[in-house]
């Protein structure tokens, strides 16, 4: 049903993929992955110095393109770039910010502007091209990185949940515009995660150790009592991205240890 792990293998071998916002933490442990599973890799991310680093770190079949996912024409510019040296077969969309934590009625209207615009309008650029390069290809898929936060509502976080939950429903409405071979074009999978808090990132040892009430809370959120491993988060990516997923579109995959699943 999921793939033998030579079948994950070759599906992704040769293959080109974009990681929109790959340049650090989960981003660069998804393109880390599609690396050992012999995919060609595309990252973007808005600081060239780090992007660079991030793919000489890679390796030598790794592509670094500079990109603000928050301004339309620079995705325009950076999938011009793209489109000139690859075919695009799979792309991950992780790009994301955080802002303050305050109630609405605190909330400054340029940290509301500034997350959806990053949140919900960057991923929406990015598979108005996506889709466009994909679907002239057999077997792609695209898998948008929402979060929790887009499944159940958190106080003090207005806008980070609304990008989110606006990002869970444009994934849906891309999978079912594309759920067939249609207009001279393939069918395109579409599929998000929403991950429950992660190890590394904004969650490093140090900055955890620092806020001991902060990391309960975030601990106490999920059912299995723990952070997960970022390793956990990609494998859920990859699975979405590969054969073993064939059948699944539309899907909003919770990898949030239980967060989802109610009260406890």
């Amino acid at each position: 049903m999921f793939g033998t792990r030579e079948e994950v293998r070759v599906s992704f071998a040769g293959k080109t993929s974009l990681v929109v916002g790959g340049t650090a933490g989960l981003g660069f442990e998804i393109a880390r992955k599609l690396v050992e599973l012999q995919s060609r890799v595309v990252i973007m991310g808005r600081q060239r110095e780090k992007g660079e680093a991030a793919a000489s770190t890679l390796g030598d079949d790794v592509h670094f393109i500079e990109c603000d996912v928050g301004d339309s024409r620079s995705v325009g510019d950076a999938f011009d770039a793209l489109a000139e040296r690859h075919e695009l077969h799979f792309a991950v969309n992780n790009a994301g910010v955080t802002g303050p934590h305050r109630p609405i009625r605190g909330t400054d209207p340029r940290d509301w502007d500034r997350l959806i615009q990053v949140n919900c309008s960057g991923p929406f650029y990015c598979l108005r091209r996506e889709i466009e390069l994909i679907r002239r290809t057999t077997g792609g898929a695209i898998v948008n990185v929402s979060s929790c936060a887009g499944r159940l509502a958190i106080p003090h976080q207005a806008a980070y949940v609304a990008g989110k939950a606006a990002l869970n429903l444009l994934t849906q409405v891309a999978a079912i515009e594309n759920a067939t071979d249609h207009d001279g074009g393939f069918a395109v999978r579409v599929n998000a995660i929403a991950p429950g808090p992660i190890l590394g990132g904004m969650n490093t040892a140090e900055r955890l150790a620092a806020n001991p009430e902060g990391t309960k809370r975030k601990i106490d959120v999920t059912a299995m009592k723990r952070f997960a491993r970022p390793e956990e988060v990609v494998d859920s990516i990859i699975y979405l991205l590969g054969p073993g997923a064939a059948y699944v579109t539309g899907a909003i995959l919770d990898v949030d240890g239980g967060y989802h699943a109610g009260k406890f």
